[in-house]
């Protein structure tokens, strides 16, 4: 299509839409967003857009907006036992307060260095453009350049430390050895090693031993599993920010669910369950958790992949909060056969680094992100097009979305093109590809949102089988489209992730239970239509399929507040973290909400002694904001089954709460300020378990 054409059809196109939405102007804003989306992409997504827009002005026009007390008239899931209301990610509020950012480059300069994959050879060759050079400093007359290898440390903590070697200098070109996993590349001035010209690095996925694969039969053929991870990215927001992407798995083969609910705060406990089976509790039966080499000894699903015959990959985008180091040890030994991290703690200290976000946006020359959408490249590359060897990989990504909730949709058209170079190496004619995320916002201008409960605990999961497998096992791909707007959890992911290790399992019954949590299943496996937070192990606190009525900001009300800033503060001081945080105390009540329970004949009732609430409040000092759910006697004025470490932060911690490391105080520490405490602060510091005054 030409550019005039093109132009043309895309004011058709926006134009149709308009007519189709004329009732609600709000709605146009999400027509000029999503009617930027390329021309290829067009056919498959104007009558999901549409269907989309109609939707949300049919939900918007007729009064039907939820809010908190009133009925909603829409659902992800809706059964007896799971009434999980719709959030529209388009909605008045939240376009309101959507920003959507632009992307910046690290670098504006050409590229000096450049790789190229020999196959026959299975080496590397580094070549160096030595105009762009010239062109870069015209009067340097003479330029040297070398490559430093970059390897896992050797020291008793290589998650945190990677050795970098010796320069080996070359001119023009030179056939990297073999053994190099990544590497660091510069050239300066040759009468002058400190007049670079040019940093630049490599991850380098190399290839030992493997020959192409046979296997034709599809019933014996393993598929890949990758893993594309985006932190802290609910299935709303990625409407919202990311619309080519959404586009892009709208595709055939493509499977959203759209009932997917989160089983804990953050990052760490909602992958545990995904890639071990269990919760982080739970693995404390096998070792402490956080005592060094602990991590090597836990059930990780890539470990099974691997005695399966499967090559396997691991990469992140942040080192220092990085998903296996930040308030846990980091690998003793190398968890799987391709470590991106290596790489990215030796550059982070010999290339500059570039904040924005909240974290390293850039490194060097390179988004920290586009390191690991490389690496992936390289492997698939590698692996699934040129030997189709089966993989499993685990891609994540914090830099863009996990501080900054509509940074993603600078990300946007990046992504889409990292997919493109995957399926160009044929990834989706090979592999299961799983799009997903840990979490929603949990604290920020999405927090304040009506529907900020979904928000934060509905993240996005979008599951692709490559045509091969939807043809051996069409079963398996109804079992998806089936579960879509059924109750699903972290535990079933994983069980999916064993059930491809087990493609005779045609039945539930056929996969072994997993004791962590006996009511989970493949999502593989059509799930159960009645299904409770409690049958998924989704808690209380975390379940999105209660209906909730407002109640009135009484007496009963800030006792409960009251009551819960105790167990917060004998929380911290239970485990020493009054040393460094101070004292909280209860500022204000902001909300309460009663469940409504559901009789045996499905009429609804919210009376009794014993109510579950949920309840959002403000601290001193600084003003946390906090959200937590629990079981409460009015008669007897007390608090059954409050958790402390599920309860929410609302507002970020960041700047208020680095005197400690562990991720949970993080959420309740106000540290002390420098200088003279005052007499409250030093008793408080000072204060014991034994010492503590009863509620």
């Amino acid at each position: 299509m030409s550019q005039m054409n093109f132009l043309g059809f895309q004011s058709f196109r926006k134009a149709r839409i308009r007519d189709l939405v004329r009732k609600d102007s709000h709605s146009l804003k999400i027509v000029d967003r999503f009617a930027e989306i390329d021309s290829a992409e067009m056919e498959i997504a104007d009558n999901q857009i549409v269907a989309d827009l109609i939707s949300n002005v049919e939900y918007e026009t007729t009064g039907n907006k939820f809010s908190s007390g009133d009925k909603p008239s829409r659902y992800f899931v809706n059964s007896t036992k799971c009434k999980m209301p719709y959030a529209d990610p388009f909605s008045r509020e939240a376009l309101e307060i959507y920003h959507p950012a632009k992307l910046k480059v690290c670098t504006n300069e050409s590229d000096t260095f450049y790789l190229n994959y020999d196959q026959h050879t299975k080496h590397y060759k580094l070549y160096v453009n030595e105009k762009i050079l010239s062109k870069l400093k015209p009067h340097v007359s003479q330029f040297k350049c070398n490559y430093r290898a970059v390897t896992r440390g050797t020291n008793e903590d290589p998650d945190r430390h990677s050795d970098i070697h010796s320069p080996i200098y070359f001119r023009g070109k030179c056939t990297l050895p073999q053994n190099l996993s990544g590497i660091i590349v510069e050239c300066h001035d040759a009468h002058n090693i400190s007049a670079i010209v040019q940093q630049d690095a490599f991850s380098l996925v190399q290839v030992y031993n493997k020959e192409s694969r046979i296997e034709s039969d599809p019933l014996h053929r393993q598929p890949s599993v990758i893993i594309l991870g985006l932190d802290s990215m609910s299935r709303m927001n990625f409407q919202r920010t990311m619309p080519k992407t959404l586009n892009f798995v709208r595709k055939s083969g493509w499977f959203e669910m759209e009932g997917y609910n989160k089983v804990a705060d953050n990052t760490v406990p909602n992958l545990l369950p995904i890639l071990t089976g269990h919760m982080a509790s739970q693995l404390e039966n096998i070792c402490e958790i956080h005592s060094y080499g602990c991590l090597d000894k836990l059930p990780w699903i890539w470990t099974d992949y691997a005695r399966a015959g499967y090559t396997t990959a691991l990469g992140e985008d942040i080192l220092g909060e990085g998903i296996f180091v930040m308030d846990l040890p980091g690998f003793k030994h190398k968890p799987v056969n391709y470590y991106l991290r290596p790489l990215l703690l030796g550059i982070s200290r010999v290339l500059r680094t570039y904040k924005r976000f909240g974290y390293d946006y850039c490194i060097g020359r390179r988004l920290s992100l586009a390191y690991v959408y490389d690496f992936c490249a390289q492997f698939t590359a590698r692996f699934v097009e040129e030997l189709d060897q089966p993989t499993f990989a685990l891609f994540w990504s914090c830099t863009f979305t996990h501080d900054y909730y509509f940074g993603a949709s600078s990300l946007d058209a990046k992504f889409v093109e990292y997919l493109r170079l995957m399926e160009r190496h044929r990834l989706f004619e090979r592999s299961i590809v799983i799009l997903m995320s840990d979490h929603g916002a949990r604290f920020g201008d999405l927090s304040e949102l009506s529907d900020s409960f979904l928000e934060e605990r509905l993240p996005m999961l979008h599951v692709y089988l490559p045509p091969w497998f939807r043809d051996t096992y069409p079963k398996y791909a109804e079992a998806l489209q089936l579960n879509r707007n059924r109750l699903s959890s972290n535990y079933d992911l994983h069980n999916t992730l064993r059930h491809i290790l087990r493609l005779n399992a045609s039945t539930p019954e056929q996969l072994p239970l997993m004791a962590t949590c006996p009511g989970s299943q493949s999502l593989l496996h059509p799930l159960p239509v009645e299904r409770s937070c409690q049958d998924a192990c989704i808690g209380e606190h975390w379940c999105t399929c209660n209906e909730f009525i407002n109640q009135a900001l009484d007496g009963d009300i800030y006792l409960l507040g009251k009551q819960i800033v105790y167990h917060i503060n004998r929380w911290m001081v239970l485990n020493g973290f009054n040393k460094f945080c101070q004292r909280i105390l209860l500022q204000d009540m902001e909300n309460a909400e009663k469940k409504v329970l559901f009789e045996e004949n499905g009429k609804e009732t919210i009376y009794g002694n014993i109510g579950t609430y949920r309840l959002r409040f403000r601290t001193h000092p600084a003003g946390g904001k906090f959200q937590t759910t629990l079981r409460f006697n009015r008669d007897l004025k007390t608090i059954e089954n409050l958790f402390v470490p599920d309860i929410s932060r609302l507002n970020s911690y960041k700047n208020s709460s680095q005197c400690v490391n562990n991720k949970i105080a993080k959420k309740f520490c106000f540290c002390y300020p420098k200088g003279t405490l005052n007499a409250f602060m030093v008793d408080w510091k000072n204060m014991k378990l034994t010492t503590l005054h009863s509620f």
